[in-house]
């Protein structure tokens, strides 16, 4: 408690309540973006990506030997783009499986050279897929590397309204 002078007295909240009083009334208006979808600073310095372009991270990891795909399926706009990232020293390598996704699907892969990856061995080597003029549809795909393969897939949909 402070006093505001001549008997009266003035009630401060302590500082950490002020703080969260701020961060709260700052806050409360604002729908926060979704940071997982904000391209890193290397990808868009290096492929001219804007603050509007979505990034999607799949993080691959082979813990007992079975790769893991850490999200095993992601749902993507038309344009976005999709990243794997390695995060161990293992190899890792992610194919498409052209003969089950959707129609044009495997030449869209197949013109842009994106339908496998080379060996991802060093930890936070990327493998990264655009969905520019991709047909709708799902992607399923493989990685292999150590032990027993792992299998996830990606959508290509339309966004929600």
């Amino acid at each position: 408690m402070r006093h505001a002078g001549r008997g009266r007295r003035l009630i401060v909240p302590p500082r950490p309540i002020l703080g969260l009083l701020l961060i709260v009334a700052l806050g409360s208006g604002c729908k926060q973006p979704d940071r997982s979808l904000e391209p890193e600073a290397l990808l868009r310095d290096s492929l001219g990506l804007g603050e509007d372009d979505r990034v999607h991270r799949v993080q691959l990891t082979s813990p007992a030997n079975r790769e893991r795909i850490e999200p095993s399926s992601v749902e993507v706009r038309p344009g976005d783009y999709v990243v794997f990232l390695t995060g161990d020293r293992r190899v890792h390598a992610v194919q498409f499986l052209l003969d089950s996704v959707p129609p044009g699907g495997a030449d869209f892969l197949k013109g842009g050279a994106q339908e496998a990856s080379p060996p991802l061995v060093e930890p936070g080597t990327r493998f990264l897929v655009t969905f520019a003029g991709a047909p709708l549809g799902r992607y399923p795909f493989l990685v292999v590397g150590n032990g027993t393969r792992g299998m996830g897939a990606i959508t290509v949909a339309e966004p929600k309204r």
